[in-house]
């Protein structure tokens, strides 16, 4: 009590003035319960949760015709101003890394700062899209988000794995604030991804060894891993290791992203002018 007296006096004044009062969103917040599926293999539509969130439920898009798989645009909430990128398909192609990076240089220009909302399983692998650039894309997009200077708040709705995990402004990119949801889920490697490598190894050096390989040891190995894996990919669990700032309620999202929106206006910022490094195209 006596320490809040103290503060009360301090005639603390914030770098930037609260917006004044914002127009609600359109759509109910209880629907946020009930979009998230419970196959984090099905995909949903980012919109929906953006329109239960943002203010007036007003999201201007930005090249929504290309790179689909990723959702970007301008919006407000809380009258603060916000660039949102969002995974609409769980896989980061060329396209939506290249439409990332940029979408991260013009929020900089603008001062303006980024909300990630993650469900994603990372980027696409295969011959056929590392011929098409997914390295250097991929990495366009990481460098953007390592180089930028506007604040980042992160939210893990869904999946969050692999590199895509660090793509969206996952913990090791140092976000100002990452909350999760109960139905997020986040691991270097999904269970059955990780289990499957395991095993290619083990039977693969079997083979070299001439050996033959032992299946029900296998078998059993794939399960220890999946389970393991599995449980550790647990918003709990990463909660408990402080991977995150705490796993909210979908329902309180833009009143907890009001309050981190409204901290991070206490100092000064300024976004990136140029400084991005050099960006293979």
């Amino acid at each position: 009590r006596q320490a809040r007296r103290v503060v009360a006096r301090l005639n603390h004044r914030k770098a930037y003035g609260d917006p004044g009062p914002a127009e609600p969103p359109k759509y109910d917040v209880d629907d946020l319960l009930g979009i998230v599926p419970g196959d984090l293999k099905t995909p949903f539509d980012p919109r929906e949760v953006i329109a239960r969130i943002v203010d007036g439920s007003d999201f201007d898009e930005f090249k929504p015709m290309y790179g689909t798989s990723l959702t970007t645009g301008w919006a407000a909430l809380h009258g603060y101003p916000i660039g949102v990128l969002a995974n609409a398909q769980g896989v980061l192609f060329s396209e939506e890394s290249q439409k990332a990076a940029q979408f991260i240089q013009l929020a900089n220009q603008r001062d303006i700062p980024l909300l990630f909302l993650h469900n994603t399983t990372g980027y696409m692998v295969g011959s056929q899209y590392e011929q098409g650039g997914i390295i250097k894309h991929g990495a366009m997009m990481i460098n953007a988000v390592s180089n930028s200077r506007v604040p980042h708040l992160s939210v893990l709705m869904g999946a969050s794995y692999g590199a895509g995990h660090y793509g969206m402004c996952g913990r090791a990119y140092d976000p100002r604030f990452l909350f999760a949801w109960p139905s997020a889920k986040s691991a270097v490697m999904g269970p059955q991804q990780l289990a499957g490598v395991l095993s290619i190894v083990a039977r693969q050096s079997a083979a070299a060894k001439g050996l033959p390989y032992d299946e029900e040891g296998d078998a059993a190995l794939r399960a220890m891993v999946e389970q393991q894996i599995e449980s550790e990919s647990l918003p709990m669990f990463l909660s408990g290791r402080l991977y995150d700032d705490g796993v909210i309620d979908p329902r309180d999202t833009r009143t907890v992203l009001g309050m981190c929106l409204s901290a991070i206006h206490t100092a000064p910022y300024e976004g990136a002018r140029g400084g991005f490094g050099v960006f293979r195209m």
